[in-house]
């Protein structure tokens, strides 16, 4: 067992006071067999009153009401507190349709992932299939569907530059290839956008990667440290939805805790809400995270 503490604080300024509308957060980790929650707490500035919801797609969502206040900051600060059992990312044998591709979902299977299946191309996608054409050494058969995936999202990771990105919007798959960079959220979307071309159920994930420092204070494998994660699970029977990181070029592991999945990474935004003036007001986000390993 590990056991990790999140410090996540999530800071919006304005240059004249605002009032907010009420806010939802999808900070609250997804607990499966691997990740536990031992504890969550919540401050914000101003001050407000909170309630738990659960969403359509079964995340813990906390929303927060801040009544009639008004300020030039709004500020969340959330400390968690995950137990993660270790676990090989490869323990799993799937079901015989599914072992190599192209594959085909049972009928109760493609009725139960209809919102992660899509028929077509998707706006903003048109350039995907072109560009897996080139960048897989066999994109139209493999033996193995676990490695074809593992393909797939190692060439998004060789190809497209990571680059953080804290202000909203997602780039399109299209624009993503255009720009050979993006966020961890745009290179999630890409690999989503083409799993499903390719008749994969996929979805979207976002939540925090424990990258545990190495000798000196370095941290080896997370591009995006710093910074709330986004990656992909794909649906494989046998297997259940199993996680890649386009982003770091692996397999996810009990180092990934998600907080929120979704068919539209635009419904999973880890912080959402309003806020008003008569007037146009300019904004400024800032976001500190640290996450450390408990004794």
């Amino acid at each position: 067992m590990i056991q990790v503490e999140i410090a996540h604080t999530t800071r919006y300024r304005y240059d004249r006071p605002v009032s907010f509308s009420a806010h939802q957060l999808f900070l609250y980790p997804r607990e499966n067999q691997v990740v536990r929650a031992q504890d969550f707490s919540l401050e914000t500035y101003p001050a407000s009153t909170t309630r738990w919801v659960r969403d359509c797609f079964e995340n813990v969502v906390l929303r927060t009401d801040f009544g009639i206040s008004i300020s030039e900051r709004l500020e969340f600060t959330a400390l968690i507190q995950v137990r993660l059992r270790v676990e090989n990312p490869f323990d799993f044998i799937l079901d015989p349709h599914a072992m190599a591709y192209p594959m085909r979902y049972h009928p109760h299977e493609e009725k139960a992932l209809g919102a992660y299946l899509s028929e077509g191309v998707s706006p903003g996608a048109n350039r995907v299939l072109d560009w897996f054409y080139h960048a897989v050494k066999n994109p139209l058969r493999s033996d193995n569907i676990v490695s074809f995936l593992s393909e797939i999202n190692a060439a998004i990771f060789n190809d497209i530059t990571y680059q953080r990105r804290d202000e909203m919007g997602i780039q399109t798959p299209d624009e993503t290839l255009e720009k050979r960079s993006g966020s961890c959220r745009d290179m999630a979307v890409l690999m989503i956008a083409l799993c499903r071309q390719l008749g994969l159920a996929a979805r979207f994930v976002s939540g925090y990667l424990y990258d545990p420092p190495a000798q000196g204070g370095e941290h080896s494998f997370n591009r995006a440290h710093g910074s709330m994660h986004a990656w992909v699970e794909v649906y494989l029977p046998g297997a259940g939805w199993k996680g890649f990181d386009p982003t770091n070029g692996i397999l996810t592991n009990h180092f990934f805790i998600p907080t929120a999945v979704s068919s539209d990474p635009a419904w999973v935004n880890p912080v959402q809400g309003r806020y008003y003036h008569d007037e146009p007001v300019s904004s400024h986000m800032e976001v500190e995270l640290n996450i450390r390993e408990l004794p």
